[in-house]
């Protein structure tokens, strides 16, 4: 009975991560319809002495989330790269572009995946926090709701075996 009144409490987690990560994307000027907003999907599962909570998501999400820093440069015209504002050192790109054949889903134009792939590797991708606002946020409420399903639950079983 409290293991179903922390699931009811985690799949409403679940649901409103995920909500909220869409609208996160769709203000960030990022296609919620496009495969990270269509991909991502939650469920509970309850096991003997757990519940748990799973969140899947495309592969590539913490580098949207948490942004790339591009390299800068010079373009070919001399003028120079404007690099895109990311608030971690966690990802950064080197000496190696990001694999033009990731941009297929974009443009089946060679040359235009080769355009993107560089553009990205110079100027990067900015940090938009998408998912980990509302996983903080959410995971910061999370005790309380679940002090209060199983305050219900065992109110609720009190009063079945007092009836």
């Amino acid at each position: 009975m409290i293991k179903e009144a922390i699931k009811g409490v985690l799949v409403t987690m679940g649901e409103d991560i995920i909500q909220q990560a869409n609208r996160n994307l769709v203000s960030s000027k990022i296609s919620a319809s496009g495969h990270l907003g269509k991909g991502m999907d939650s469920s509970v599962k309850i096991n003997n002495n757990s519940v748990g909570l799973t969140i899947t998501i495309a592969g590539y999400w913490e580098y949207m989330n948490y942004g790339v820093a591009g390299v800068g440069g010079e373009r070919a015209d001399g003028s120079a790269w404007v690099k895109k504002k990311v608030t971690n050192n966690k990802y950064k790109y080197r000496d190696k572009i990001p694999p033009p054949s990731a941009f297929a889903k974009i443009t089946s134009s060679k040359g235009g995946q080769f355009a993107i792939a560089r553009s990205i590797f110079h100027t990067g991708l900015k940090t938009t926090l998408f998912f980990s606002n509302p996983f903080d946020s959410e995971v910061k409420e999370l005790s309380d709701e679940i002090e209060v399903a199983i305050a219900k639950a065992v109110e609720d079983s009190l009063n079945k075996e007092t009836i």
